[in-house]
């Protein structure tokens, strides 16, 4: 038995039990793109539904060095089209000895704001290690009735030196 798949299966299990998701409802992924930006001291992804009249409009997660090269800003947010009932926004940092491979989670932020349009989420001046990579996932959810539309971004990898 791979104890660390069996892990990983009880990990996001808590993590969906966590984000009070009805076990009823229908998650659907609409559609939609990404943008993402890469430069010297951040990265970001962008993505922008383009279905009309639904829940879930955009998302985005970033990550930014920070004044001194062991500081990390992170971020996300969640766009809904209109207030709903739950709209949700997940970020996990990211690192990895090489930036291609050997990802794993150093920490994670969550916001749920209830009757509204967004949900944002950011930590600035959070200590990380140097010589390593960096990346930062999001995962965005809209829930209105039994509706529940999500997505993930996820940044490139950025160097701290």
């Amino acid at each position: 038995m791979n104890w660390r798949k069996v892990g990983a299966a009880l990990g996001m299990s808590a993590a969906l039990f966590g984000s009070c998701l009805v076990a009823s409802a229908e998650e659907i992924e609409p559609a939609g793109y990404h943008i993402y930006d890469v430069q010297e001291d951040q990265v970001s992804d962008t993505w922008y539904g383009i279905s009309r009249g639904n829940y879930l409009r955009a998302a985005s997660s970033k990550l930014v060095k920070g004044s001194a090269a062991k500081y990390a800003t992170c971020s996300g947010t969640t766009f809904a089209h209109k207030a709903s009932e739950r709209v949700y926004v997940r970020i996990y940092l990211d690192q990895s000895d090489n930036g291609t491979s050997g990802w794993w989670t150093v920490n994670y932020w969550t916001d749920i704001a209830y009757n509204n349009s967004t949900a944002h989420v950011s930590i600035a001046d959070y200590e990380v290690t140097r010589d390593k990579y960096y990346s930062v996932k999001g995962s965005h959810s809209v829930i209105e009735g039994d509706n529940i539309e999500a997505t993930a971004t996820c940044t490139n990898a950025l160097y701290f030196d």
